[in-house]
């Protein structure tokens, strides 16, 4: 006996031959051990098996579950059940029947100290309410993107904690139909969606980096969703957007660093409502092909205290142009590399506001095929054209009362870590000092909106 718990240890002599497993039937001893027991395994294990009635599945040092290549390996059917220290593997290849890794049906599991390798389907969970998952790495089949399963799946589970996940080469952390639930220091690369909310309400994603996918984090129809102090890096596969929100509300996207995507920010019909309830506060936004899209449809934002750096095209509209977002609070906007205004007396605050204008604007509304020019060099040297020979003035995307001209970096950005990431923010920052002095007496006319 362990304390109050029977103990039943699989002792296993692993075969001298790379990669072979014994023959110890794993399913018969955990049908024998007693509900509350702990089963602890040792060696490599062949698999699958289902765990029926609470209990305690561990591992020692080096413990293996080999699922043989078919099917789910492990699969939960009974609460309470606690899985750790397990190296899980060789799934089955079928999306049809969602093999996977780990498959948990019931309520109060808690996972962790896992590694799931060579899985289709890294975690798989229906109806799992009030699970704990942490200290998890899933790493998929060498299979083309569009033959992968998803990293993690929540399906109709609700109170699901997930922390410190790190994912390669899957496809999506999907959250689907789940509600007050918690994402915190995710680490997702090579996937499609690092992140991928669909009816998750009141779910944050929290201090997590989703770099080198095709998207960082999709946030679809979704409620009271927290997004802060992540980072969204080199998202850049198709369609390459770092932070996307589609019909969501009451949504707060704070502190994040968000570099070197294709699409930086990307807004459709956030909030819903256009009644203000979407808020962007103190993120770094830079080095991105387009810092933030917005779909006319996205209205009632406030944007306060985020810098806009060295982005190809500062802000894209696609359809009329709308000024139905707050671009600054309290007096305090938000810092552009464009803006050539000076702050005389010293209040981090331009002395006038920031226009960002825009001729190709005026052109998408009267002639919506040419959009397909966004973003491209036929674009930017039109653009310089246009303000060169002002012909017609070009159209108000975007008035920042307020812009600001010393930028604060989010204290969750401040390492010591040697990283790209940082140091660009850092490289943004000086040059957004000395470039503000540099430009200070050259106010373009149209700019400054005198």
């Amino acid at each position: 006996m362990r304390g109050a718990l029977a103990t039943l240890v699989v002792l296993l002599a692993v075969l001298p031959a790379a990669g072979a497993v014994t023959a110890v039937d794993l399913q018969t001893l955990v049908d024998a051990a007693p509900a509350g027991s702990e089963v602890v395994v040792q060696g490599v294990v062949r698999g699958p098996v289902v765990i029926r009635k609470p209990l305690r599945l561990v591992g020692e040092a080096g413990a293996v579950v080999d699922g043989g290549g078919a099917g789910t390996v492990v699969r939960v059917e009974a609460p309470g059940v606690y899985l750790g220290r397990l190296q899980i593997r060789n799934s089955g290849d079928e999306l049809n029947t969602e093999d996977a890794g780990v498959f948990v049906g019931a309520p109060g599991a808690v996972l962790e100290d896992l590694v799931l390798e060579d899985v289709l389907f890294g975690l798989n969970l229906k109806q799992a309410h009030g699970a704990v998952i942490r200290r998890v790495r899933v790493s998929g089949k060498p299979l083309p993107l569009n033959r992968r399963g998803d990293a993690v799946r929540l399906w109709y589970s609700q109170r699901v904690t997930l922390t410190e996940v790190d994912v390669q080469e899957m496809r999506d952390v999907l959250l689907w139909f789940t509600e007050d639930s918690l994402l915190h220091r995710l680490r997702v690369r090579g996937s499609r969606y690092g992140v991928h909310y669909m009816y998750a309400h009141r779910t944050p994603l929290l201090e997590s980096t989703l770099e080198g996918n095709s998207v960082g984090a999709y946030i679809m129809y979704s409620t009271g969703v927290r997004v802060e102090g992540n980072r969204f890096l080199h998202n850049r596969d198709v369609p390459g957007v770092g932070l996307a929100f589609k019909e969501s509300d009451a949504v707060v996207v704070r502190g994040n660093l968000v570099v070197g995507n294709r699409v930086g920010l990307y807004l459709d019909r956030t909030p819903i409502g256009g009644e203000g309830k979407g808020r962007f506060e103190g993120n770094m936004v830079a080095g991105n092909g387009v810092g933030l899209t917005l779909l006319s449809s996205a209205t009632g934002n406030t944007f306060t205290q985020n810098v806009f750096y060295a982005n190809g095209e500062t802000v894209q509209v696609e359809g009329r142009a709308t000024a139905a977002n707050r671009w600054s609070e309290a007096g305090r906007g938000n810092a552009w590399d464009g803006y050539v205004g000076l702050d005389l007396d010293g209040d981090g605050v331009g002395d006038w506001p920031y226009r960002l204008r825009r001729w190709f604007e005026s052109v998408t509304d009267t002639v919506p095929t040419t959009q397909v020019l966004h973003g491209s060099a036929a674009l930017a040297a039109l653009e310089r054209a246009a303000q060169a020979v002002p012909i017609f003035p070009p159209q108000v995307v975007l008035e920042d009362p307020h812009p600001l001209v010393r930028p604060v970096v989010p204290e969750e950005f401040r390492s010591q870590e040697r990283s790209w990431a940082f140091a660009a923010v850092s490289a943004v920052l000086a040059a957004l000092g000395t470039g503000l002095l540099w430009v200070g007496g050259r106010r373009l006319r149209w700019e400054v909106g005198v």
